[in-house]
């Protein structure tokens, strides 16, 4: 089963300065039951979603906003567009935030690995991954 948390290549490569989450391309794609978790280290096809307005890799992340909450000492980063998948027949599990641009040591290093808690679908409809309020105890990405 899928967990929701940052990935320990996420981590390491923030703390070691190779992530960029402002400069890099940052992509969104879809499993199901893929079994992702704080190890998982990179982006795979294993499991990967599939259909039709899906192609591999998901889509790229926009809108993305840095912010630090200095009351409750945590700095987070947050999107102002959630992913979509516009006329879509889609099926998924969990969802893996990586870094299209670092591609060393483990290819394209995973962020954040993201479980919907069961299968979520779309029907000739758009498929839409809700992300969480910018908030420094909600946001994917926190770095207390």
């Amino acid at each position: 089963m899928a967990t929701t948390t940052l990935t320990n290549n996420f981590r390491r490569d923030v703390l070691n300065g190779v992530i960029n989450l402002s400069a890099d391309q940052l992509q969104m794609a879809l499993y199901n039951g893929s079994g992702h978790n704080a190890n998982t280290g990179a982006y795979t096809v294993t499991n990967e979603a599939s259909g039709t307005g899906y192609t591999a890799k998901g889509v790229t992340m926009s809108g993305a906003v840095q912010a630090t909450d200095t009351t409750n000492n945590v700095s987070h980063y947050d999107w102002t567009i959630n992913p979509t998948w516009a006329a879509s027949t889609i099926t998924a599990t969990d969802c893996l935030l990586f870094d299209e641009d670092v591609t060393s040591p483990t290819g394209d290093v995973s962020i954040y690995v993201g479980d919907f808690n069961g299968s979520k679908s779309s029907s000739s409809g758009t498929f839409e991954i809700i992300l969480p309020a910018a908030n420094y105890n909600t946001s994917l990405v926190r770095l207390a």
